[in-house]
């Protein structure tokens, strides 16, 4: 099977690759992430990504254009909606990925993001089902998440620059941000007591 593996990033990649050729399936890697900024850190993942298929000695495709003004346009725009957001990146990413495995002869396509145990697993799946039916190549689906640690091993063997967040500026405020960690703090305390209280309260007791 000629197979495009989309790829987030090098460390993403350790497992998912590793996976596809015990199943006797040699991928093409793909990297186009118009998700992650700023510059300095876009770069560090495109040269990891590289840095990995010559490692692992995979062929590899990257979009090298940096798109920042055109993931916050998108982004503004996909607020106004519920997890808009990490939405429009999923969709913009796998639409992608799927266009371009059909333009270049592949039969499949598959991403890394289904490796992460932090992204939206059964969305993600579904868009790219849509996309794969709408360009006319197939979608390889597998939940690469149980290789998780084994992974990140590989990656730390490899001597990978592993990234501390997801890759938008926004997810990076996220991983930074006393003031937001204060607040999840709280909110998290909040929903504790909430079902401690309903605990509580269904057997009769006061707190």
């Amino acid at each position: 099977m000629k197979l495009l593996l989309h790829m987030c990033c090098g460390p993403c990649s350790c497992y998912p690759v590793k996976k596809l050729r015990e199943d006797g399936i040699e991928p093409v890697g793909y990297f186009f992430n118009p998700n992650i900024h700023p510059y300095k850190e876009w770069e560090r993942r495109l040269q990891t990504a590289k840095e990995f298929a010559a490692k692992v000695k995979m062929e590899i495709h990257t979009d090298e254009e940096y798109r920042l003004r055109d993931f916050l346009k998108r982004a503004l725009i996909a607020e106004t909606e519920p997890n808009g957001r990490c939405t429009m990146c999923y969709t913009w990413r796998l639409e992608q990925a799927a266009k371009f495995a059909a333009a270049h002869g592949f039969e499949a396509f598959t991403s890394t993001l289904f490796y992460s145990i932090y992204q939206q697993h059964d969305l993600m799946r579904r868009t790219a089902e849509h996309f794969a039916e709408i360009y006319g190549v197939k979608f390889y689906y597998e939940n690469f998440r149980p290789g998780w640690q084994e992974g990140i091993d590989i990656s730390r063997e490899l001597e990978l620059y592993r990234q501390p967040y997801c890759g938008c500026i926004f997810s990076e405020e996220d991983r930074y941000s006393k003031a937001i960690r204060k607040a999840r703090r709280k909110e998290n305390k909040a929903k504790k007591r909430a079902r401690l209280e309903a605990v509580a309260l269904g057997k009769g007791v006061t707190l």
